[in-house]
């Protein structure tokens, strides 16, 4: 339209421009064109006006009554939805109202500062008694000023855990003011210090355990250690730490896999989370091996506090694991020490670490087991013993006698000896090897001094090798740990190179029960011990209950019956079956048999009757030292007496 227009203006000059009317007519007709186009875009005909869109619904105006609101009902929906804003936050809110003085604390307020929600108010002294004194302070100095000159605040704060290491918070607040500037409330919110987040972050990786997520055990000592020292200012103040070892983890990793192992400690770790409380230190301190503090016992009673909620982890653990498929069933054993009568951290640890070794040895593994004083003056006596073997060893205290195998079929000529460990202390003198070889199969010390004893012994076999005996044999015992290591063979060749002792002058002994334990790979290690001219020698026959098929698959050269058979063969016909079966035993393999522990005559005639040659025991020598060891060789040792071979 404003298009015709603008050309109709122009009419004139054009006539007045042009004398022809051709140029005219075409003008005014396109005007017309133009006009009639806007025309009919800006006000469309009522039959085009279907093409319009009718995929829109208009909702039409309600021509009836409107309905009547509930002012009521709409404030508590308001309120709801403003209470689930704030729960969800994470941050945690606070108001306090002017005209009430009430204080409003969010769920999560609650929670940031570290406190029992049962124990929550409506006033600031809840917030008084979670924080420092000082903090405390300048909180309320910032909030009177607040109040009085209507300014923000922002301050950061320390919780008052004793139980833990030190945890910063912020706190801020907002004032909102009335028409004429008149204070009415302040809305605060509390968050972790940005320092203090980012330090968490950095301490899970130094304070983690990687596999399980728990903390690991530098954490669990220094969470220890503060509550060692909040007992010794507040005597009335009680915890109590448990020690969780899962049985026989070793033979689950043997048995399945070592990722089957991984993924059991995980489920551990989780179940024990799954029942402490939030407030309690959970840890894991070695292999197979969990910690947990249990802070602030409230009573101090063991059998109200403590075993119930002991009893409720060890119960959640010890249930059957389904790992790939499979049901795993575990055995758990506890041991708890509260802190009562101590104040350091080892002390707390050493109460708990000897409840669980006492646990582990005796039937009882599996259960629970509290500490009492008896067991801690036991586990003293064994830590001790235990650092008296470590100095004994490095200050070679570690001595052998030599119990002299007497062959009685021939004139009580010499056969060999065993070479026998003694401990020489240069304080009490001798201490019998029942002490402290316990003490060193538990710590692993037995495989330095398994070490130890074998260089002694070929050392010495070696000089009177030397001395023109060139037949003696010296037996020595190998335990079930020696046994058990992968280089002891190379082990045994490295020390046969270092002595130049020809292996055929050394005897290995190791117990029935050894040897049984995992027999396939004992026949293997038997294998290559043989193939190196070694002897092999079965020690506390009769008590390890082998299978006899086993036996004769064993490349073995001797059996000796243990002396609790050889004690009483004269008068118990029961014990003289026994002792005739395994004389059959022996004869039957071709091996030669050991009577250990002869020491009467009517013992050595029952057993010479019965056909064993080979006598061990008092009725002929007890273990002797070195030099009194070579004086008895020379009067009992026939030069034309052949040794054994297999």
């Amino acid at each position: 339209m404003f298009a015709g227009i603008f050309f109709a203006a122009f009419i004139p000059e054009i006539i007045e421009s042009t004398s022809n009317v051709f140029f005219v007519v075409p003008y005014i007709f396109a005007n017309i064109f133009l006009i009639v186009v806007a025309i009919t875009y800006r006000f469309p005909l009522i039959g085009s006006r279907r093409k319009m869109r009718h995929d829109v619904t208009i909702a039409q105006p309600h021509t009836g009554a409107l309905p009547v609101r509930d002012v009521q009902k709409d404030l508590a929906e308001k309120n709801e939805m403003f209470q689930m804003m704030v729960d969800i936050s994470s941050s945690g809110f606070w108001t306090f109202d002017a005209a009430t003085g009430k204080v409003y604390w969010s769920q999560k307020a609650v929670a940031l500062l570290k406190a029992d929600p049962a124990k929550v108010d409506d006033s600031f002294d809840f917030l008084k008694s979670h924080i420092l004194e000082s903090d405390w302070m300048h909180f309320r100095d910032a909030l009177n000023t607040s109040m009085e000159q209507g300014e923000n605040f922002s301050l950061n704060v320390t919780l008052l855990q004793k139980s833990s290491k030190e945890h910063r918070i912020q706190i801020s607040g907002n004032v909102q003011k009335s028409d004429e500037g008149r204070p009415l409330r302040i809305i605060g919110a509390i968050n972790e210090c940005a320092e203090q987040a980012t330090s968490e972050k950095q301490d899970y990786y130094v304070y983690r355990d990687p596999l399980t997520g728990v903390y690991n055990r530098k954490f669990f000592l220094e969470k220890l250690k503060i509550d060692v020292d909040v007992t010794l200012e507040r005597p009335d103040y009680v915890f109590a730490v448990a020690l969780l070892d899962i049985d026989s983890f070793g033979a689950i990793n043997t048995s399945y896999s070592i990722n089957v192992g991984d993924s059991l400690l995980r489920i551990v770790a989780d179940r024990i989370k799954s029942q402490c409380r939030p407030s309690d230190t959970i840890a894991r301190i070695g292999p197979d091996v969990f910690a947990i503090v249990l802070h602030d016992i409230q009573s101090g009673d063991y059998d109200a506090d403590v075993l119930p909620l002991v009893r409720k982890i060890h119960n959640a653990v010890k249930m059957p694991v389904q790992i790939e498929g499979r049901d795993i069933y575990i055995s758990v054993s506890m041991a708890v020490a509260l802190n009562r009568d101590v104040d350091c951290v080892e002390d707390v640890m050493a109460n708990a670490t000897s409840s669980l070794r006492e646990m582990k040895k005796s039937v009882n593994h599996g259960g629970i087991q509290f500490f009492s004083g008896g067991i801690r003056e036991k586990a003293m006596r064994l830590y001790k013993l235990e650092f008296e073997i470590r100095r004994a060893i490095q200050a070679q205290e570690f001595v052998l006698m030599y119990q002299p195998i007497i062959d009685i079929s021939n004139g009580n000529r010499i056969a060999g000896f065993e070479a026998l460990v003694r401990w020489r202390q240069s304080e009490q003198g001798y201490i019998s090897p029942a002490e402290f070889i316990p003490i060193a199969e538990e710590t692993g010390l037995i495989i330095p001094m398994g070490a130890l004893i074998l260089r002694m012994a070929c050392k010495q076999a070696k000089q009177w090798v030397d001395l023109g005996y060139e037949n003696i044999q010296v037996a020595v015992n190998f335990s079930a740990k020696q046994f058990a290591m992968d280089s002891m063979l190379d082990d045994i060749k490295k020390v046969l190179l270092e002595t130049n002792l020809n292996p055929r002058n050394l005897k290995l002994e190791i117990t029935e029960y050894t040897a049984v334990c995992e027999a396939e790979k004992t026949i293997e290690i038997m294998k290559a011990l043989s193939s190196m001219g070694l002897q092999i020698s079965i020690d506390d026959f009769g008590t390890g209950y082998s299978s006899l098929s086993y036996l004769k698959r064993f490349p073995i050269h001797t059996l000796k019956m243990d002396k609790s058979f050889v004690d009483h063969v004269a008068e118990d016909e029961e014990d003289a079956a026994f002792a005739r079966m395994v004389i059959g035993i022996a004869k039957s393999l071709n091996l030669d048999l050991i009577a250990e522990g002869v020491e009467q005559e009517d013992q050595l005639n029952f057993l010479r009757n019965e056909g064993c040659r080979l006598i061990q025991g008092f009725y002929f020598s007890k273990p002797l030292p070195p030099d009194l060891a070579l004086g008895y060789l020379k009067e009992h040792y026939e030069p034309a007496l052949e040794m054994t071979q297999e």
